[in-house]
C-alpha cells in the first residue's frame, strides 16, 4: 500500500468532525442546502491537510489512484443490517455514517446515484440472497473481478455516465468478509511490453455495457482502446469479470490477458471497517471485491454493510436521465 495516500484523522480530530456532522440531517435525496451544509462543515471540521488532499484530488492536476482516510467518526450503534437499496433509520443510532461519505464526496465532485444502484443517494452494499452469484455490488459467492465502474458508459455519444470516482465506507464490520482489491494502471503499464501497450491503445475491444443498464437501450460499444490519453495519467476502459469484453484479435486478447496479471501483481487489499473511508479514482485506477460466504447476525441478516457514492466533476452530462430525486437518475433514452 502506498502510505502517501493514506490519511489518518488524530482521536481530537474525529470527536470534532462527529460532532459536527451528528446535528445535520442525512437527505437521502442529496438535495443542494444539504450538501451545501456538508461542505461548510468539512471547511471548518477538517484538518487542513485533508482539504489539501481532497482538493488536488479534485482539479486533477496530480491525482492519486486512490486516497484512504481513517480513524472517522462512526455511529455510536449499529443494531442491525437493513436490506440492500433501503434507508432504514432503525438500524442504527443515527445517519453519521451517510453524511460522512457525502462530506469527502462534495469536497472531491458532485455526488450522486443511479436509481437502480440504489434508491436513495448513498447506496448501501449488502450481501443479498437473490443475487449472490450476480456480478454487482450485491453479490456475494462470485469474485467481482477489476473494473473500472460503468467502463462500457465511458463511450456513450456525447456524454459519459462513467463517475469520476467512488467511495467507500464501513458501516458494519464482517469479520469473514472479502477484501476490496485496488490496482493503480500506471504500476501495471510498467510492467508490459510496449508491443503489448501498444495494442491496449488501439480501438481493438468493445465492452458490454453493465448488466443494470441492459434493459436501458444500450449493449456493447463499438470498438475502443483499453488505454488513452498520456501513460502517466492513462484513461482506462476495462471490465475482467465473465463475458464483458470481447477482444477483436488474438494479440489484443493476450495483451489484455497480460495487463490482467499485471493489475493482480501491483493491487492491495482492503478490509473496509467502520472509521475507514476509500476514495478510488475511477480513470486509472480498478477495483475488486474477493467472494466471500456472508456471516449473519441474530437476525440472520449480513453482518458486512458498506455504503457507497458516486462522484462526476459536474452533472452536465446527467441532464439527458430522468431525475428520480435530486441527485438519483434513471436512463430514459433508449439509446441512453
Amino acid at each position: 500500500m502506498d502510505k502517501t495516500c493514506v490519511y489518518p484523522l488524530t482521536d481530537n480530530e474525529r470527536n470534532q468532525l462527529g460532532a459536527a456532522l451528528g446535528k445535520v440531517n442525512y437527505d437521502p435525496q442529496g438535495g443542494q442546502n444539504y450538501i451545501t451544509d456538508l461542505r461548510i462543515i468539512a471547511d471548518t471540521h477538517l484538518p487542513r491537510r485533508v482539504i489539501d488532499v481532497l482538493a488536488n484530488q479534485r482539479t486533477s492536476l496530480n491525482p492519486k489512484p486512490y486516497l484512504i482516510f481513517e480513524n472517522l467518526p462512526t455511529d455510536e450503534a449499529v443494531f442491525t443490517t437493513p436490506e440492500a437499496h433501503t434507508f432504514a433509520p432503525a438500524a442504527k443510532s443515527g445517519t453519521l455514517s451517510e453524511s460522512l461519505i457525502m462530506t469527502f464526496a462534495g469536497m472531491i465532485g458532485e455526488p450522486y446515484s443511479i436509481q437502480f444502484e440504489g434508491a436513495d443517494v448513498v447506496n448501501n452494499l449488502i450481501p443479498k440472497a437473490s443475487e449472490k452469484r450476480e456480478y454487482t455490488g450485491l453479490g456475494s459467492e462470485v469474485e467481482l473481478g477489476f473494473h473500472i465502474e460503468n467502463a462500457a458508459l465511458k463511450h456513450v455519444e456525447n456524454a459519459s455516465f462513467s463517475p469520476l470516482g467512488l467511495l467507500l465506507t464501513g458501516v458494519r464490520h464482517d469479520p469473514n468478509g472479502p477484501l476490496t482489491r485496488l490496482a493503480d494502471a500506471r504500476q501495471a503499464i510498467g510492467l508490459l511490453e510496449e508491443h503489448d501497450v501498444d495494442c491496449l491503445s488501439q480501438p481493438l475491444y468493445r465492452i458490454k455495457v453493465p448488466h443494470r443498464w441492459r434493459d436501458q437501450g444500450a449493449y456493447i460499444t463499438e470498438p475502443i482502446a483499453v488505454l488513452s490519453g498520456v501513460l502517466d495519467f492513462p484513461e482506462v476502459s476495462a471490465v475482467f469479470y465473465p463475458d464483458m469484453v470481447e477482444a477483436l484479435s488474438k494479440p489484443a486478447a493476450d495483451a489484455l490477458a497480460r495487463f490482467h496479471d499485471a493489475l493482480i501483481q501491483v493491487s492491495i487489499g482492503l478490509d473496509i471497517k467502520p472509521g475507514q473511508l476509500v476514495y478510488i479514482d475511477n480513470r486509472f485506477t480498478l477495483h475488486a471485491r474477493d467472494s466471500f460466504a456472508p456471516s449473519l447476525d441474530a437476525m440472520s441478516n449480513p453482518l458486512r454493510w458498506v455504503q457507497r457514492v458516486f462522484v462526476a466533476s459536474n452533472l452536465w452530462s446527467h441532464r439527458r436521465l430522468e431525475r428520480i430525486k435530486a441527485r438519483v437518475f434513471l436512463p430514459r433514452d433508449p439509446a441512453l
